[in-house]
């Protein structure tokens, strides 16, 4: 008896009872079948023209390609289709941007037709065309407030406001309004919510939280913004109400509309208040197909097995159900290793071991993504916090060590950098009030003296640039002096030397090499000045771009994989605020390999961490690893691993 796709075409949410039967049928399969049961089910999903769909898509199950068939489908179906995809995660853009590239059924002129796009970048768009709002009008070319940026913009429109900023008027708090669309108006935020708005204004600049909300009501008060194209949203379990709002009303007259989550991968509760009740509420919806996508491609076999054990256990009563199984009914790669290390340094030496035993391998990955041959990293090293800074500064400088000849190019531009480059497009283009602001910061100018000039500038309705006060004067000289000697630079090493004079101490290593990768020219400058705002996407969601070997926070893996990936800080400590959802998008980076770390005496780490518990002996081998010598050790069952870790622990205590 044929197994059925994974298809309710009435909408209705995958029964319990009947996803255990479908379970036991397709582990039956072997590889083959398997492989025949998965392209023919995405297939039919694919095909569903005619509907909206949500599609639950675990990690790894295929959903990439799902999009390039149903984007063909479309096209297949009406040829002069405008396709829109939208996604929080950079790489995911550019991956499918190449795929429809490549994609042999789409004429040029279809491929003209597709837009490939960040949410942000979306909601950028329309903002732009639509001017701003008619309360908060936008010139064209909307600059981007960036991480580093948040809290020079805040404590401007702070003062503006004349409130002393506390726990209560604090940058995070006014964001949460943002992303919830639950805009406080007691107290004094009324009066913070109009002053921050001015200064938007004033500086063509918004930060990505209002870009959202702003692009929204543009769509509200201009219906011609609302296109009736074909939509495919991406990561949806992510999305939080105001961008919940503002995909519902920019694709209201949508010819169809494709939702992809997984409400078991939600990362961005704290970071912009992602809301899994919303995709829940989706796949609850009558009037949408449910689909799901059960067989993942990426991870091996038992990384696949303990990623799925370990999801299942979830206390939280709500999930969506689903089937997340192995491509493969067994395969030679290993299981998931738990390493258990006495200190952070033993852990540190771990790391170290397994890139000089692979070092050819990472070599050929550097020489693979030059040549655009292969998009993933053969190692990512994962860290509960930025810069895993739990292991001690030391160990983090070898780290740092261990890994700076595999980095690529691509990794963003030293500060120094953008600091030229401020200075730059304001000798370009003085009436750029965001970048004037910016030199006025790396001038020293006192916020209360910056305020002073903003006020002026506001009253006069002039821009910074035309103010005649002393400082003013000064930075435009300066600017101009600046663009003169970056326009020469026949000789970086003396072109640095000239612009410390000007400006004092510069990174003049790193800038020689940005500068030789990237010269700030005034022909490039509008596309510089996008990449920076790329660069500030790339910050805000912690995610970039991709070389062999890379160091990133567990958050910032998402949307990455790679052949390898080794996770610090699995212990009761460092890995304490980490969610289980945030773990099982880490775990699920991995294609063959999986490292969890334990070190002991990191930062008072003294076990491992509770979802130890919740992963499958079957499908993990348990580890010691010394120091001295590289020896690494079996330690049988994941009780023989808590019983050492036991031991260490209570001969550390005794000394």
């Amino acid at each position: 008896m044929a197994i059925r796709y994974l298809i309710n075409a009435d909408g209705r949410p995958f029964d319990t009872e009947e996803l255990k039967v479908l379970r036991q049928s397709l582990e039956r399969l072997d590889d083959t079948k398997r492989a025949e049961y998965r392209n023919a089910n995405a297939a039919a999903i694919a095909q569903l023209i005619g509907s909206n769909d949500l599609i639950v898509s675990g990690p790894g199950t295929g959903k990439s390609h799902l999009f390039l068939e149903r984007i063909d489908a479309w096209y297949t179906n009406d040829n002069d289709a405008e396709v829109i995809v939208t996604t929080f995660v950079r790489k995911l853009v550019a991956d499918l941007q190449g795929d429809i590239q490549q994609d042999t059924k789409l004429s040029t002129e279809q491929k003209k037709k597709i837009t490939v796009s960040t949410l942000h970048r979306l909601a950028r768009s329309v903002l732009e065309e639509n001017g701003g709002t008619q309360e908060w009008p936008f010139e064209r070319y909307i600059r981007i407030i960036g991480q580093s940026w948040k809290t020079v913009v805040w404590a401007d429109a702070l003062a503006l406001s004349s409130v002393q900023e506390d726990a209560e008027y604090t940058w995070s708090a006014f964001e949460e309004q943002l992303h919830t669309a639950i805009p406080k108006t007691t107290g004094e935020w009324k009066t913070i919510h109009y002053s921050y708005n001015t200064l938007c204004k004033f500086y063509n600049a918004a930060g990505f939280a209002d870009l959202i909300t702003r692009a929204r009501d543009a769509l509200q008060e201009n219906a011609t913004l609302i296109e009736p194209s074909y939509y495919i949203v991406d990561e949806y379990q992510d999305f939080n109400e105001a961008e919940n709002q503002f995909i519902s009303r920019l694709t209201q007259n949508a010819k169809e509309l494709l939702i992809v989550g997984d409400d078991e991968q939600v990362l961005y509760e704290k970071l912009k208040s992602g809301n899994a009740a919303l995709i829940r509420g989706r796949y609850k919806d009558e009037k949408i197909v449910n689909a799901m996508l059960p067989f993942c491609g990426r991870c091996s076999y038992h990384i696949t097995k303990a990623a799925d054990a370990f999801i299942s256990q979830s206390a939280d009563a709500n999930r969506i159900e689903k089937l997340y199984l192995p491509i493969k009914s067994r395969d030679d790669k290993p299981k998931v290793q738990v390493v258990a290390c006495a200190t952070p340094s033993a852990a540190i030496d771990y790391l170290s071991k397994f890139v000089k035993d692979h070092k050819l391998e990472i070599e050929a990955r550097m020489k693979e993504l030059a040549e655009g041959t292969k998009k993933d990293a053969f190692l990512l090293i994962l860290s509960p916090s930025r810069g895993a800074t739990f292991l001690g500064k030391d160990n983090v400088g070898e780290l740092e060590k261990l890994i700076a000849p595999f980095r690529g190019e691509g990794h963003g531009f030293d500060s120094d950098y953008y600091r030229l480059l401020a200075y730059y497009s304001v000798a370009k283009n003085p009436n750029g009030n965001f970048a004037f602001r910016k030199v006025m910061f790396y001038e020293n100018l006192s916020p209360e003296r910056s305020v002073e000039l903003i006020e002026k500038a506001l009253a006069n309705g002039v821009h910074l640039c035309d103010l005649d006060d002393e400082e003013i004067v000064d930075i435009n000289k300066k600017c101009l002096q600046v663009k003169a000697i970056l326009d020469e630079l026949s000789d970086i090493s003396k072109s640095l030397n000239l612009l410390s004079k000007i400006l004092g101490e510069l990174n003049k290593e790193a800038l020689l090499l940005d500068l030789e990768n990237r010269p700030i020219k005034e022909h490039e400058i509008a596309t510089l000045e996008e990449e920076a705002d790329d660069a500030a996407e790339v910050s805000e969601l912690q995610a970039g771009s991709m070389s062999a070997v890379e160091f990133l926070t567990i958050v910032g893996s998402k949307g990455l994989s790679a052949d390898n990936v080794i996770i610090l800080g699995f212990d009761n400590v460092n890995m304490s605020y980490t969610t289980q959802n945030a773990f099982y998008v880490a775990v699920t980076r991995a294609r063959e390999g999986l490292h969890l770390l334990t070190a002991l005496q990191a930062r008072g780490a003294s076990a491992a961490h509770g979802f130890l518990e919740r992963l499958p002996d079957d499908n993990t081998d348990f580890k010691s690893y010394k120091k001295t010598g590289g020896v690494l050790s079996d330690l049988g069952s994941k009780q023989g691993f808590k019983d050492y870790l036991g031991k260490l622990v209570y001969a550390r205590n005794r000394r």
